[in-house]
């Protein structure tokens, strides 16, 4: 019961965890120092989590803050092109990639083995998803828009998704995922807090 409840609690938190980002970012009219294809890394591997909790049936505590997380991450993204000034072909592959998801997921297609073995793979596009922006702080000794209040709250949420993850039987790959999640999101945490307020060394982010 206490686990359910914080299952239950994780996917209200979810709810805002990316709106004080999104504030940052539309208050300051500025992407700056946030790396797009993390971001498009982030949604292919909230994509994969979300179909995974669906097609295992599992609890919506076990896996619905993904589902929020991804529309979130997916307004965020439009967001960065617009201020970043990126090329139209990246918000049409995005909705490309999102479309064809989609249509897969619920044709039949992905069967319960399938998207197993695409979760277990999705551990390495947290990593890829979070490496770009990991290594982009480090060159510019700058963190620029990312809030410290949602890499705070996604560290938070990842440690207590290991929790939940082994008590709600919901498999090794998700708890794997969320340890993987809860060390990176503790790395970008921790830089935010070392190069507050410090201006960017670099141009523009890839």
């Amino acid at each position: 019961m206490h686990c359910a409840g914080l299952g239950y609690g994780i996917l209200a938190g979810s709810t805002l965890v990316k709106i004080p980002q999104l504030l940052t970012v539309y208050n300051a009219k500025s992407a700056e120092g946030l790396s797009p294809l993390s971001f498009e890394l982030e949604t292919v591997g909230l994509s994969v989590a979300t179909t995974y909790g669906l097609l295992l049936s599992l609890p919506i505590s076990a896996y619905g803050e993904v589902v929020a997380l991804l529309l979130q991450n997916n307004l965020l993204l439009m967001m960065i092109y617009r201020y970043q000034r990126r090329s139209g072909q990246r918000t049409l592959a995005l909705c490309i990639f999102m479309v064809v998801w989609t249509a897969l997921a619920s044709s039949g297609f992905m069967t319960r083995e399938l998207i197993s073995t695409l979760y277990d793979a999705n551990n390495a596009i947290i990593i890829l998803s979070r490496v770009p922006q990991i290594l982009q702080n480090f060159a510019a000794k700058s963190t620029g828009q990312l809030s410290t209040i949602t890499y705070g709250l996604n560290f938070l949420g990842c440690a207590a998704r290991i929790f939940t993850s082994v008590h709600e039987n919901a498999g090794a790959a998700m708890l794997r995922g969320a340890i993987i999640s809860t060390l990176l999101n503790a790395v970008l945490f921790g830089q935010i807090v070392a190069y507050r307020g410090r201006k960017s060394k670099l141009g523009k982010s890839d």
